[in-house]
């Protein structure tokens, strides 16, 4: 599921080049497929990416389409979506933390108690 966001953001920086309008609704649809599953995996976790793909999906909903009929706008936004992407998916990937030396704790034996014992 990880390189699929991958996929998305390659199609994206693809988008930039001046393409069929196919090409923009296949775009529009893998987007927002790609940002649904986001939001649902980030809905109680991180509210920063759960608002930005919320943002993301309303804007590549290929439902009730928007349209800036201006391509450099387009571009900027295909490239800022592209870049969100690849910045999620390696966010995704866990944080390496240099790992501490080990210690060895050694308990002393303890001497096994019996019930019965002799006192003097």
């Amino acid at each position: 599921m990880k390189y699929l966001i991958i996929i998305a953001a390659l199609c994206c920086f693809i988008g930039i080049v001046d393409l069929p309008i196919g090409y923009y609704t296949f775009l529009r649809i893998i987007v927002s497929f790609m940002s649904l599953i986001i939001i649902v995996n980030e809905f109680k976790t991180r509210r920063f990416w759960f608002i930005t793909f919320v943002l993301v999906f309303i804007l590549f909903n290929p439902i009730f389409p928007i349209y800036f009929y201006l391509k450099p706008y387009w571009i900027f936004i295909d490239c800022l979506v592209g870049l969100l992407l690849i910045y999620y998916f390696y966010s995704l990937f866990p944080k390496k933390t240099p790992k501490e030396p080990e210690t060895i704790d050694v308990e002393p034996q303890k001497k096994p108690r019996t019930r019965d014992r002799i006192i003097k």
